[in-house]
């Protein structure tokens, strides 16, 4: 089985040494899986991540065992785009890698101080995120509440504002092995 990865710095595993990404950690934890970070893209937006999608899709084949895994919005959050830009720029990246594949979606974890009242910003686009894939029968990894609950509980998981660590990433791969392993 494949699973492709889309997404900004956090898919990437941004400020934590290499294979200790959340998506490095799953792809040595699953051996029957092919884990490719293709677009785990620092500052990637929205927008970058489907013009990441459409190379790739240009030469990859539809195939209804390929999963694609989707997770992006906040650099765009935080350069001042609102929750309904977000959410439809997110809509047309899901429909066009849902033509080469099984899209999950991955909610975008919490601005850890709230900045400026962003992270409510996140929370409505996770919100229209989760009645989508209610509404279209699309896997959803909430790695939001993931690290919001570690977060309440007094354990450190961010390593500044917005990405984790490497706690935050290993309870984002356990997160996400819970959905990956039953695929």
């Amino acid at each position: 089985m494949e699973i492709i990865c889309f997404g900004d710095s956090i898919t990437r595993g941004y400020d934590v040494p290499y294979g200790r990404g959340w998506v490095e950690i799953c792809d040595a934890s699953i051996e029957s899986v092919n884990f490719t970070n293709y677009g785990g893209v620092d500052g990637c937006s929205v927008q970058a991540m489907i013009y990441n999608i459409e190379n790739w899709a240009v030469t990859a084949v539809a195939n209804l065992t390929r999963h694609i895994f989707l997770m992006c919005g906040t650099n765009d959050i935080l350069q001042g785009r609102d929750s309904a830009y977000v959410f439809k720029t997110l809509v047309k990246a899901i429909e066009l890698a849902s033509t080469k594949g099984q899209v999950i979606i991955g909610l975008e974890t919490q601005i850890d101080s709230d900045m400026d009242g962003l992270d409510l910003i996140v929370r409505e686009v996770n919100e229209q995120l989760k009645a989508y894939a209610a509404a279209h029968d699309i896997k959803v990894i909430d790695f939001y509440t993931t690290l919001f609950e570690a977060d309440q509980i007094g354990q450190i998981v961010f390593a500044g504002e917005v990405h984790p660590n490497e706690l935050g990433y290993r309870l984002m791969a356990y997160k996400a092995l819970e959905i990956f392993t039953r695929l």
